[in-house]
């Protein structure tokens, strides 16, 4: 079974790729700056609503915040 979950450094690298610091990209979302980096040091993970705003003002897909994590499922 896998399980997806948001990615925090994946935010940081594509925020970077594209060339806006977490100020712009706060103004973008309608977040205050200090949210961007409290995602970005995965200490907050933001809501689907927030996340689609992001993506959308990165240009990027929700899929791309996010992460696999592979997990085998143990029987008894």
């Amino acid at each position: 079974m896998s399980t997806r979950t948001f990615d925090p450094q994946a935010l940081r690298r594509i925020r970077l790729e594209r060339g806006l610091s977490q100020i712009k990209l706060s103004k973008a979302v309608g977040l205050y700056s200090t949210a961007i980096g409290l995602m970005e040091n995965g200490r907050n993970g933001p809501s689907v609503t927030t996340l689609v705003a992001i993506a959308d003002a990165l240009g990027a897909r929700m899929d791309d915040f996010m992460t696999r994590a592979d997990r085998e499922e143990v029987s008894a």
